[in-house]
C-alpha cells in the first residue's frame, strides 16, 4: 500500500507538509484485540478500544434518519499554511483502483486510489470559502510514524468532529496509523480562514481496520480546541447527515482539496464538482465526478447540504473508470451518530 516513499515527485509535491506544523503530542501506535471484534461496524478508536455495533446501534435507536446542518458564527481566525516544502519525504497512500466485474464482485480486490479525472476536468475553484457549506470543508495534514506526511479532505459534522476516510488515519494492511494530524476548515489560497485544530483521537470501523474494505473506509476525527479556545464547528459550521437506502440518479456535490490543481497553482485551495450517482450497491455509491489525490474523505453532499456518503477513490467497473465511496446507509449512519456523542 502506501509504503512506496518518494521524494520530489512533481505530481505529489503538494502533499508535503512541514514537521513543525503538527502538535507536539502523538496519537500513539494503533493496535487492537481482533478477538473483540464481532461486527464489520464495531467502532475502534486510536487507543484500540472497541465499542460493539450491537450496543451503540441500540443506543442510537432514538435518532431520526437525519441530523441537521448548522451554520457557524463565521468568525475568522486566519492561519497561513505552508505546503510546498523542500527536502521532506512523504508517503504515497494511493494504491491501484478497485476492479469490479459484475460476474465477480464478491472476489474483487479492495485496493484504492483517491485519484481520477474522467474525461474533461470539470472541477471549479470555490472562490469564497467563508460561505457555508464550503466553510465546513476541511484540509487535513497527516503525519505517519516514519516522518512522512500527506493530506486528505474532511467535513465538519460536529463542534469537534470531522468525517473523512479510514485510509487517511490507518493503513489497514500494515496497521500503521497517523502519529499526528491538523485540520483547517475553509482553506483558500493557503489560508485556513477559521484557524487550525489538532486531532486528538479518531474512530474507524472494524472492517476497515482488519480488511481494508471499501464499504467501511470512513473515519471520524476528534479535534482539540484552537489556540484561542474556539471549537471548529462553532465558527465554521457543520454539515448535516442523512441516512440513505438508495442514491441512484441523485445529484451530489464533492468539494475538497485536490493536489493536482493545488500543485498547478502553488496554493492550497478548495475545488468542487457536481454530478449524478450512476451505480450503487448496498454500501457503496459510484459516480463520474472528477477527483484527485488530497480529496480522499470528501463528503458526498446532497441538495440540502447533507452528507450522504464519503468519497473513497477510483474503481474500474466492467472496464469503465468511475469514482466511488461508502454511502450513509443505516450501519454508517449509526456509526457516525455514535461518534458524534
Amino acid at each position: 500500500m502506501k509504503k512506496n516513499t518518494f521524494k520530489f515527485f512533481f505530481m505529489f509535491i503538494f502533499l508535503l507538509v512541514p514537521m513543525h506544523v503538527f502538535a507536539e503530542g502523538s496519537l500513539g501506535n494503533f493496535s487492537f484485540d481482533a478477538s473483540q471484534v464481532s461486527h464489520p461496524y464495531d467502532m475502534i478508536n486510536s487507543k484500540g478500544e472497541v465499542i460493539k455495533y450491537e450496543e451503540y446501534s441500540n443506543d442510537n435507536a432514538q435518532f431520526n434518519n437525519e441530523i441537521p446542518s448548522v451554520e457557524g458564527t463565521g468568525e475568522i481566525s486566519p492561519v497561513q499554511i505552508d505546503s510546498l516544502i523542500e527536502n521532506h519525504s512523504y508517503i504515497d497512500i494511493t494504491p491501484p483502483p478497485v476492479i469490479i466485474n459484475d460476474d465477480s464482485i464478491a472476489s474483487a480486490p479492495i485496493l484504492i486510489t483517491p485519484r481520477i479525472v474522467i474525461g474533461d476536468d470539470s472541477r471549479e475553484k470555490v472562490e469564497n470559502t467563508k460561505e457555508f457549506p464550503y466553510s465546513a470543508i476541511t484540509y487535513i495534514e497527516l503525519e505517519w510514524p516514519d516522518g512522512t506526511s500527506g493530506s486528505c479532505t474532511g467535513t465538519l459534522i460536529g463542534k469537534n468532529k470531522v468525517l473523512t476516510n479510514g485510509h487517511c488515519v490507518i493503513d489497514s494492511k500494515t496497521k500503521d496509523s497517523i502519529t499526528s494530524a491538523k485540520v483547517y476548515p475553509g482553506v483558500n489560497n493557503s489560508v485556513g480562514l477559521f484557524g487550525s485544530y489538532n486531532v486528538n483521537d479518531y474512530a474507524v470501523a472494524a472492517n476497515w481496520a482488519t480488511t481494508g474494505s471499501s464499504s467501511e473506509d470512513f473515519a471520524v476525527l476528534v479535534l482539540d480546541v484552537s489556540k484561542d479556545n474556539k471549537q471548529a464547528g462553532d465558527v465554521a459550521g457543520t454539515l448535516g447527515i442523512r441516512q440513505v437506502n438508495t442514491l441512484l440518479n441523485q445529484n451530489i456535490d464533492i468539494f475538497g482539496y485536490p493536489g493536482d490543481l493545488m500543485q498547478a497553482s502553488g496554493e492550497i485551495s478548495q475545488f468542487g464538482m457536481g454530478g449524478y450517482i450512476t451505480r450503487e450497491d448496498a454500501s457503496v455509491a459510484f459516480y463520474t465526478i472528477d477527483t484527485a489525490p488530497g480529496q480522499s474523505g470528501s463528503a458526498l453532499i446532497n441538495r440540502d447540504n447533507q452528507i450522504v456518503g464519503v468519497h473513497r477513490g477510483s474503481f474500474v467497473i466492467n472496464g469503465n473508470p468511475m469514482n466511488g465511496g461508502p454511502k450513509m446507509n443505516t450501519y454508517m449512519f449509526n456509526f457516525v451518530t455514535k461518534a458524534l456523542e
